[in-house]
């Protein structure tokens, strides 16, 4: 890390230059509807569901895009900008993902641990209303700051998958082995992520704080409110424990249902009936993060499925597991933050 100072004028130089680009009015990028999910699955199934948000959506300058590449580029690490619905948003281009993450998320299976964790970490940055630093599953440092309009919170900006210690936690090494993986592959991608000591996490967590505030400030971003395809996740939100039409949701918008229908696979990619079961089983996981308690059948239950075999088929069939180790995953977590 000797040469920290030129690297930290480097940041500093693209933060200048791009202060001074002139901002094009008029020409602004959508970029929540980008929906270009990860699919793990034969029937396509994605693995992280971007929806719009409800009542209102957010509205991005298409230069948010290019300050967020920017910032990923000169320190190789990822970043996530999410709405306070935890709905992904922007993400870095530049680097879409470590090599070491999709590898023990598609081995291991720990992508629902990894966006678990990220919905408590953003909760807990909601609730102390501070930025939080913390380790993944994998080892790996991620940091969440809110985002902030006229003091009310829109979103998070989530900077990550970067490297403050030089070992792999013990519980993933044993995990890999557990698999039949052998650890030279494990050892390589973790080392290829970039390793940062103290002072240079907090001048790079400055640096993005800054660019966070000057994305607000100079109003690259927006709220505006919502499409059809808005609409009908906020409807689906309201009515998620009953049975879901698409006549009914194509009435309470007030539109026909071929325009819902068309509307919906443009902007989301996929079918209504294939969102009403990624939306139900969503909120199977924020009931069950919110009460840990709650058994799989009332859970189901509380999103319309009074048979918790069948429920359990197709969440299995969503999130390649069973609920049951979401459910065990979201107590044992639960314990080790409450301890």
């Amino acid at each position: 890390m000797d040469n920290i100072p030129e690297l930290i004028k480097l940041r500093i130089s693209f933060i200048i230059f791009h202060s001074r680009i002139s901002k094009k009015h008029g020409q602004l990028c959508n970029y929540y509807l980008y929906y270009n999910c990860m699919t793990d699955t034969e029937n396509g199934w994605p693995i992280d569901t971007r929806f719009p948000s409800g009542k209102l959506g957010l509205f991005f300058d298409e230069e948010v895009q290019r300050l967020i590449d920017s910032f990923a580029y000169c320190f190789k690490v990822k970043i996530t900008v999410f709405s306070a619905r935890m709905e992904e948003m922007i993400v870095g281009l530049q680097n879409p993902g470590s090599a070491f993450c999709q590898l023990i998320q598609k081995k291991l299976r720990y992508r629902y641990r990894c966006c678990r964790q990220d919905k408590l970490m953003c909760e807990r940055c909601e609730r102390q209303d501070e930025v939080i630093m913390y380790n993944c599953y994998g080892g790996l440092s991620e940091i969440v700051v809110p985002i902030k309009i006229e003091e009310k919170l829109i979103g998070y900006g989530m900077l990550g998958q970067f490297r403050t210690s030089r070992s792999i936690p013990d519980v993933i090494i044993q995990d890999w082995i557990k698999a039949g993986f052998t650890s030279e592959e494990l050892l390589k991608t973790y080392e290829a992520q970039p390793l940062f000591d103290k002072p240079a996490v907090d001048n790079m967590l400055r640096l993005f704080s800054m660019l966070i505030a000057f994305i607000v400030t100079r109003e690259y971003v927006r709220i505006r409110r919502p499409g059809i395809a808005e609409q009908v996740i906020h409807w689906l939100d309201e009515h998620i424990a009953e049975p879901l039409s698409l006549n009914d949701v194509a009435a309470a918008v007030k539109y026909s249902r071929s325009t819902v229908s068309h509307e919906i696979k443009r902007q989301l990619g996929m079918n209504f009936k294939k969102i009403c079961i990624l939306k139900k089983i969503q909120r199977f996981e924020s009931l069950i993060a919110a009460d840990p308690a709650l058994s799989i059948q009332e859970a189901a239950a509380m999103v319309g499925y009074e048979d918790p075999f069948y429920f359990s088929r197709l969440y299995k069939k969503v999130r390649l597991s069973a609920p049951s180790s979401y459910v065990n995953s979201t107590r044992k977590q639960t314990h080790d933050l409450g301890s």
